[in-house]
């Protein structure tokens, strides 16, 4: 038992001197929100500039749908996940925005909030009639950015909402944001090649979105298993 505790006490300093203090970790974890959102809404993770090709990741969850090998069903793909990230960013940051575990300041937590709204407009169909954002393609996107939109409206609400259990939720959907959108584009990656005959691979949005998606996890684990979260008042 000595040695377990002994074990614990050594990852735990070990993490301090990574992360420094519990504020580094609240900002690990708001800049790394931020940086998901702006990756996977407005950053290109498909970008080649010979063949006039820019696609962010919804960008990319429409453009698979015209792809022949999907268009004629010879593949199956699951454009949502492209959007994941996007999904995972603009929930997680008002619901996080005003915890009282994190020390962040007031401008930032209203940056969060605000942020939310164009993350959930980026992340609708690009058609915006009630017909097409309500038809059955669309309506999870369309259902998440209201949701989106409102936690942003209740976050001070939700202030007091263990941060421990919201750090778990999230590192699930992290998980779900970095191994679905490479694993559907690994089954379109073949079919994109052979559309403008070169090869094609992730863009420096897609990575980006991924350092954010990381230093999300890793900032509020640090705060909510590792260090002493406070919030002054």
């Amino acid at each position: 038992m000595k040695f377990l505790y002994t074990e614990r006490g050594n990852l735990r300093t070990t993490i301090r001197l990574l992360f420094g203090s519990g504020q580094l970790g609240s900002w690990n974890l708001a800049l790394g929100l931020l940086l998901t959102g702006l990756g996977g809404a407005f950053l290109p993770w498909i970008w080649r500039e010979s063949v006039a090709l820019q696609l962010t990741g919804p960008g990319l969850a429409e453009f698979v749908k015209f792809l022949p090998e999907v268009r004629t069903l010879q593949l199956e793909i699951e454009r949502l996940y492209f959007i994941s990230p996007l999904f995972l960013a603009m929930l997680a940051l008002p619901i996080f925005s005003e915890n009282l575990n994190l020390t962040l300041p007031t401008w930032l937590r209203w940056l969060m909030r605000l942020v939310t709204i164009p993350l959930a407009l980026a992340s609708l169909s690009p058609v915006w009639t009630p017909s097409t954002l309500l038809a059955s393609e669309f309506r999870l996107q369309t259902v998440l950015a209201g949701v989106a939109v409102g936690l942003a409206i209740i976050a001070p609400l939700l202030k007091k909402l263990s941060l421990r259990i919201l750090v778990i939720l999230l590192a699930g959907g992290g998980l779900i944001a970095l191994i679905g959108p490479i694993w559907q584009f690994g089954l379109i990656q073949t079919s994109m090649t052979e559309v403008y005959h070169q090869p094609v691979s992730p863009g420096w949005g897609w990575w980006l979105t991924v350092t954010g998606i990381i230093m999300s996890l890793t900032g509020g684990g640090y705060v909510a298993f590792a260090g002493k979260p406070t919030r002054p008042r």
